[in-house]
């Protein structure tokens, strides 16, 4: 079956997009091979009576059965459906590969009983508490502080020393993503990150 799941980056684990018909991509998936490729549709800035006839022309030439995305207009939903796709909406907090993978263990079901889990903040520091600085910039960042914010419970994140700004600028990145960070928060980044 082919899944469609609107998409803020290009690669499974790219968290589900938010509205659409303002999302730029869609993920096509196989569910079966989890194969994929990457469909981009120009955003519109349209008000809420109007039917994002690009991106629902887009998705209806890859024959798609599903959308899955954030929110949706009424209109969309009335539209896709009239062209046999199911919509699923309000799958949010969650990556591609996770809607893909609860899809099709339980359908629209599973994505609506979806809890996220809880965010982790990374925040790029330059010491080992809640009341350290932020890593200065140009300078290679050497932990993160990794904080629960609802109980503000934290720990420090280790990130692997580098010979060079690029290689610890990767080690940063692998740090954050190991520690299951949701968001980090860092005074400034580098496009390889």
């Amino acid at each position: 079956m082919r899944v469609a799941v609107s998409s803020l980056g290009t690669l499974l684990d790219a968290w589900v997009g938010g509205p659409f018909g303002t999302c730029s991509q869609f993920l096509v998936v196989d569910t079966e091979t989890m194969e994929y490729l990457t469909i981009s549709v120009p955003p519109e800035q349209l008000d809420s009576s109007k039917v994002s006839l690009p991106a629902i022309r887009a998705l209806a030439r890859q024959d798609v059965q599903v959308v899955i995305t954030g929110q949706i207009k009424e209109i969309c939903r009335q539209t896709m459906a009239s062209l046999g796709i199911e919509v699923i909406d309000r799958a949010e907090g969650m990556t591609v590969r996770e809607a893909i993978t609860l899809y099709a263990k339980g359908g629209s079901e599973a994505l609506a009983d979806y809890t996220p889990a809880p965010a982790k903040i990374a925040v790029a520091s330059h010491g080992a508490s809640l009341d350290a600085t932020l890593s200065p910039k140009g300078e290679a960042c050497t932990s993160f502080i990794l904080v629960d914010p609802e109980t503000m419970a934290f720990e420090v994140v280790r990130v692997k020393p580098a010979e060079s700004l690029a290689e610890a600028s990767v080690n940063a990145v692998r740090a954050a993503a190991k520690s299951g960070a949701t968001v980090v928060i860092t005074p400034e980044i580098r496009p390889a990150c």
